[in-house]
């Protein structure tokens, strides 16, 4: 057979077969999985061949590794070919009730029965599918509930151990709404098998209480983790993040009780922290995004200068004020942040010289692309204070920024006179947006409710008036 010949019937082989593949992923007839003696009548149904089934074994476990578990687990009634097979899933384990978590807490928590009861439901089911499970290895673990049984937790660990499960994420947030986060379960400082935690890329712990001791071995032995999370521990006082061989590069850590913390990660690229304790960086040549919130801000807005080698190697910096006395304890000599892509900062806005700080901020960054400005508490202005517009050290200053976020509008004065001296001294500016909702609602089934209410829609048409005033500029109004 000639080349050409050969080439005719390789596309036709192609055609065919992209045919085949073409009328599999379109067919809504379940009956084309059933083997041709169990079908009707031939001229009832087109006679296709199950090809899937005839997939060996470790291809359709991936395929049932990339749904959810109980996705993977309604495969079994397809046919006897099928009815183990979601046993050996070995891709993420999501035990997430979002019906009782979250937003939703309300919903419990009226006595202890219903509570009681769900918990029960919940520790069930989790131990159910666990023992089912029969894979050597696994993606991920998520076990996400208010759990107060120890015993099971422990288990749970155990289990992920064994399974050289790579990415493992405990939330055990209370549902009743606690002023102070309690953590029922305690992470074992020595535990044995830690060693066999190797496998371990990413590690979450909210409301489980773990020790500075506990959390700096499994550091020593997990020489693969990338990511590490911490919320919520009454007993981490102290943390030192250090090592040759850590691989560390993300870092979270909301802990209120927190006194002291030391990184000395040079692999680390992104450091988050709300709290109160101090934070010392000793070798972090990668970092580029950090992110404080809490009375830690304070700490830094009067070590700013000793920061300075850290914030000049920065592209994100998010900062929350809340805690911090606003404008006074905020310098405006601030060191020049030139590698500064993206900044964030929340501020409660009481009065107008609230905001003289983002003004400094702005002023510090000659290369900065975005600034995200989230206002909570946003009251109407005394008429007293010293604005953007009138300060004498802020307005002489050109501007670099070019895209402007701002959260929580309300259409106070303070506000809008803000966006104003954006417009004046940011020559480059080619983006508003201004979304009046909540910053706290964002990503929550609350923010639907919000964008429903009045309020909402009363500070949306302050903005769009605000807009119509400079039709030259591109706002974005949610």
């Amino acid at each position: 057979m000639s080349s050409e010949y050969r080439e005719i019937a390789r596309n036709s082989k192609s055609k065919l077969l992209r045919s085949e593949v073409e009328t599999l992923s379109h067919c809504t007839d379940t009956t084309w999985l059933l083997p041709c003696n169990k079908r009707k009548r031939r001229e009832d149904y087109t006679c296709l061949y199950d090809r899937i089934s005839e997939l060996p074994d470790d291809i359709l476990v991936t395929v049932l590794s990339r749904l959810t578990i109980k996705e993977a687990a309604r495969t079994s009634i397809l046919s006897s070919r099928w009815r183990y097979l979601w046993k050996w899933f070995n891709g993420c384990l999501n035990f997430d009730n979002p019906l009782t978590m979250g937003d939703y807490n309300w919903t419990l928590g009226l006595g202890s029965q219903p509570l009681d009861v769900e918990r029960h439901k919940f520790v069930s089911w989790v131990n159910q599918v666990l023992r089912s499970l029969q894979c050597h290895s696994l993606e991920g673990l998520m076990i996400c509930f208010d759990v107060a049984s120890n015993g099971d937790i422990h288990n749970w660990i155990n289990f992920a151990v064994e399974k050289k499960v790579q990415k493992l994420d405990l939330d055990f947030s209370r549902v009743q709404d606690f002023s102070w986060p309690v953590a029922e379960y305690t992470f074992s400082p020595h535990l044995d098998s830690y060693s066999s935690f190797s496998s371990l890329t990413a590690l979450s712990l909210n409301t489980v209480a773990v020790t500075g001791e506990a959390l700096e071995h499994l550091l020593s032995c997990c020489h693969f983790l990338e990511v590490l999370t911490v919320i919520h521990s009454p007993c981490l006082t102290s943390l030192k993040v250090s090592g040759p061989s850590l691989r560390l590069k993300y870092l979270k850590l909301h802990l209120v009780l927190l006194q002291y913390v030391e990184i000395d990660a040079p692999n680390i690229i992104s450091f988050e922290y709300s709290g109160s304790g101090i934070v010392f960086f000793r070798d972090v040549p990668n970092l580029t995004e950090v992110s404080f919130d809490g009375f830690v801000c304070t700490y830094i807005m009067h070590k700013l200068r000793q920061l300075s080698t850290i914030l000049l190697q920065l592209h994100t910096l998010k900062l929350n004020l809340a805690f911090v006395r606003v404008p006074e304890a905020v310098p405006y000599d601030l060191p020049e942040l030139c590698n500064l892509k993206h900044l964030e900062m929340e501020i409660n806005l009481f009065d107008d010289d609230r905001l003289l700080p983002c003004a400094a901020f702005l002023r510090a960054c000659p290369s900065l692309y975005k600034f995200t400005l989230k206002l909570f508490r946003v009251h109407p202005s005394s008429g007293t204070a010293r604005t953007v517009k009138d300060h004498p050290y802020l307005s002489v200053c050109e501007l670099s920024v070019r895209v402007v976020e701002l959260v929580g509008f309300e259409g106070q004065r303070a506000e809008t006179e803000f966006v104003m001296y954006l417009i004046e001294k940011a020559k480059l500016l080619e983006k508003i947006i201004i979304d009046p909702c909540i910053p706290k609602y964002l990503g929550t089934p609350k923010e639907l409710l919000y964008r429903d209410s009045e309020e909402y829609h009363s500070a949306r048409k302050h903005a769009i008036e605000l807009g119509a005033r400079f039709p030259l500029w591109d706002f974005v109004i949610p």
